[in-house]
């Protein structure tokens, strides 16, 4: 298919796919992945932002100076074609990764609502369907997928963002020093820990610069989407984490969706 005859997306929408590819499964999963390290994880929060941010500009001056489909994987192929291959088989395993991150993140959420989901069979068979469902939404084409992107993003924000605003009200300092350092080790190493796991929240920060042959006018909306996805990832992120770390003890971050459980509150 040509893709001067694809149905483009502009400003909002790329933006929308930047910050939803990040937030789909980042934010479901981590307060339960950083229950075992504890609300010390606001330092790896913010080295991880200062990295995402610093790649972020990367891409928005590549896509500025040089806007290549493809994204990472053509300027890759600039370099080599190697590279570029490298980088694309690499990409592609990475997000078939992703993808199944997310179903079983879906499943975990949808458990609390369906209990026959804490079986394995039925659970298996739910995050597989989930899976071949947003498959067949992607060979739609890019402006079904921006799309959907965006309006899942809303529907994530919904809990997210009455946990990180409400959430006060029921935040309790005591708990929250008593999440402050959960793991097992000083807290130098629980910030090192901390940063391994929010940097997989910020996978998806190439999503505007990927997905360029299908963006209007890409020099100015692929920065543009590319730097205002990822701050406000991290803006969310850092509120909605340090909140929730202050409502519950780690126990039950660490064995529950914990976005579904406060907004239930």
């Amino acid at each position: 298919m040509n893709m001067s005859s694809v149905k483009k997306i502009g400003l909002f929408a790329c933006t929308g796919v930047v910050a939803g590819n990040m937030m789909g499964s980042g934010i479901a999963l981590l307060p339960a992945n950083l229950a075992s390290i504890g609300g010390i994880a606001i330092w790896g929060w913010v080295i991880s932002i200062i990295g995402a941010m610093s790649l972020a500009y990367v891409y928005a001056r590549l896509a500025t100076k040089n806007p290549q489909q493809g994204g990472p994987i053509a300027y890759a192929g600039e370099i080599s074609p190697a590279f570029g291959f490298q980088t694309g088989v690499l990409y592609y395993h990475a997000n078939w990764i992703g993808n199944l991150a997310i179903g079983i993140t879906a499943v975990s959420y949808l458990s609390t609502f369906f209990p026959a989901l804490n079986n394995p069979i039925p659970a298996g068979i739910a995050c597989i369907a989930i899976v071949w469902l947003f498959t067949f939404i992607n060979m739609l084409g890019g402006a079904w997928v921006s799309r959907l992107t965006t309006i899942g993003l809303f529907l994530v924000l919904i809990p997210v963002v009455l946990t990180a605003v409400a959430g006060w009200h029921w935040f309790d300092i005591a708990t929250y020093h008593a999440n402050w350092n959960t793991s097992t080790t000083t807290d130098s190493h629980a910030i090192v820990k901390s940063i391994l796991l929010c940097l997989w929240a910020f996978v998806g920060v190439e999503s505007a610069a990927v997905s360029t042959g299908m963006v209007k006018n890409p020099k100015r909306t692929v920065p543009l989407a590319t730097m205002l996805g990822t701050a406000l990832a991290g803006i969310i992120y850092i509120a909605a984490t340090q909140v929730i770390a202050g409502m519950f003890p780690a126990s039950v971050m660490a064995s529950s969706g914990a976005f579904a459980i406060s907004t239930s509150t």
